[in-house]
């Protein structure tokens, strides 16, 4: 079967002969340091960096002409502003959110025009299936994260009411937990929280997360969060995939 690639919603296989599919099994940076006296050096760290990700496109047939036009249509649908979804269909639904940062030159062929493209992927772990699960009011939800990589989720409760201490809260079973605090006055407040981005709303305005709070981190496996407090919450993550 065919192998299918798609950038920011087009097949580009239908637009061109798209093959080479090329990138790392893990892009990571291993920092190390020389101590004087001490062989080999001493490790320091390691981080995910950027991923790329190249294919080598092709068109053929038609007039020299229209494959110029063609390639030039080709690019203008690569120009994108900010991240865009990258996907092949051997990867099983996992994507990538990339930029087009390299069209090499284009290399004339009898009968068509090849060039490479490189998308530059800044998040470097691929996205999966986006899982929603609600944690009823003032109790509990047990639900399994899958991939196997920490994802972030955002979380949404429409009409939250502090409960014992002053404050509405999700706790994991491991102890982290993301407070917000209703302001007096009001019985419920709208609160968002987007844990990736780490801004927390409560009724619109961004608020301070409290000093022994964090933004949520589910790694894959199984979790539950527990409600302090009120209000029915809306849980949502994409499986996150090395």
């Amino acid at each position: 079967m065919r192998t299918q690639v798609w950038f920011d919603g087009t097949e580009l296989t239908q637009r061109a002969i798209v093959s080479g599919w090329e990138t790392q099994l893990l892009p990571r940076e291993v920092s190390q340091r020389a101590v004087p006296g001490m062989d080999g050096e001493i490790f320091t760290g390691a981080r995910l960096t950027e991923r790329q990700v190249t294919v080598r496109m092709a068109l053929v047939g038609h007039g020299a002409a229209q494959r110029r036009a063609e390639a030039r249509a080709i690019a203008a649908l690569l120009a994108t502003d900010a991240p865009a979804r990258l996907e092949a269909s051997v990867d099983g639904g996992l994507y990538y959110m990339a930029v087009a940062t390299s069209t090499p030159d284009m290399t004339r062929m009898v009968g068509g025009l090849a060039f490479d493209v490189t998308f530059t992927c800044p998040d470097p772990v691929a996205y999966g299936e986006a899982r929603t699960v609600t944690v009823p009011s003032g109790g509990s939800v047990t639900f399994a994260v899958g991939g196997s990589y920490p994802t972030m989720p955002t979380v949404s409760a429409p009409a939250a009411a502090n409960g014992a201490g002053g404050f509405w809260q999700l706790a994991l079973e491991d102890g982290a937990h993301l407070d917000a605090t209703i302001p007096d006055g009001l019985a419920t407040a709208a609160v968002t929280a987007d844990c990736q981005g780490r801004v927390l709303t409560v009724n619109g305005d961004v608020a301070l997360l409290q000093p022994a709070a964090d933004w949520l981190r589910l790694e894959p496996g199984m979790h539950t969060l527990t409600m302090t407090g009120t209000g029915a919450a809306t849980v949502t993550f994409d499986e996150r995939w090395l």
